[in-house]
C-alpha cells in the first residue's frame, strides 16, 4: 500500500514540473513549484526522513514563496501581454 502512494506521488511531482516548465503565466508556474516542494516534504516525511521533510517545508518553501512574491512584482501580477 506505501509503494503504491509513493507510485501515485512520484507521477504527482512529474506532471507538476512538466506543468511548472511548460506554463505561459509565471504565476502558476512557480505555484507550481511551491506544491512541488510540499510534496516533496510529504514524501520524504513518508520515507521516513523526518528531518529532511522539515528542512525540505522550511527551507525550500519559503524561498519558493519569496520567488513566487518577487515574480509578481516583477511582472505585473503575472498577467502576460499575449
Amino acid at each position: 500500500m506505501m509503494d503504491l502512494a509513493i507510485y501515485i506521488i512520484d507521477i504527482l511531482l512529474i506532471i507538476l514540473a512538466i506543468i511548472a516548465c511548460e506554463h505561459k503565466n509565471l504565476g502558476y508556474a512557480v505555484l507550481s513549484l511551491f506544491i512541488i516542494t510540499v510534496i516533496t516534504g510529504i514524501l520524504f516525511y513518508m520515507l521516513g526522513a523526518i528531518y529532511v521533510a522539515i528542512v525540505q517545508f522550511a527551507v525550500f518553501s519559503g524561498a519558493i514563496m519569496v520567488f513566487f512574491i518577487m515574480v509578481f512584482i516583477m511582472t505585473r501580477g503575472g498577467r502576460s501581454d499575449e
